[in-house]
């Protein structure tokens, strides 16, 4: 079914499946989980890994409208590029994840081509880097630390 869509899948427990992806690939994968059933985005997170310039995003799938696959979990993961992250977002194969990808946006930097709404938690006039990079320095003026 994922044969060369994913670099790998790994059963992680009997019902968590870690499946890796080319960036390129995601939305491909996405909708092939899909037509498996899988119709639900349960979170979508970021982890950034400064000394290799990359971010790696995080989906965790599974299903409400299908009992069996609803106890299982399918983490989706792939790399990007920390110095320009950019994705497909994955909105229209699953509407769930907008406020996911938003929130990973706001909070990573990661852009999610055709994501239909913009900021979430941080307000538009925001400059700077995300605040979940590992690089953010926080001002400290006025704080004794």
């Amino acid at each position: 079914m994922l044969r060369g869509v994913a670099t790998s899948v790994t059963a992680t427990s009997p019902t968590r499946l870690l499946i890796t992806v080319d960036a390129a690939k995601l939305g491909e994968t996405a909708t092939k989980l899909r037509d498996l059933g899988f119709d639900h985005v349960k979170s979508v997170t970021g982890i950034d890994f400064p000394e290799e310039n990359r971010i790696d995003l995080l989906y965790h799938i599974s299903a409400f409208e299908d009992l069996e696959l609803a106890k299982a979990i399918v983490e989706v993961r792939t790399s990007l590029n920390r110095s320009e992250p950019k994705v497909q977002s994955l909105v229209d194969i699953w509407p769930s994840a907008e406020y996911s990808e938003r929130e990973t946006s706001d909070l990573f930097g990661v852009v999610f081509e055709g994501q239909p709404s913009g900021r979430l938690l941080l307000p538009d006039s925001y400059v700077g880097l995300p605040p979940l990079r590992k690089d953010l320095k926080i001002k400290t003026e006025g704080i004794d630390a």
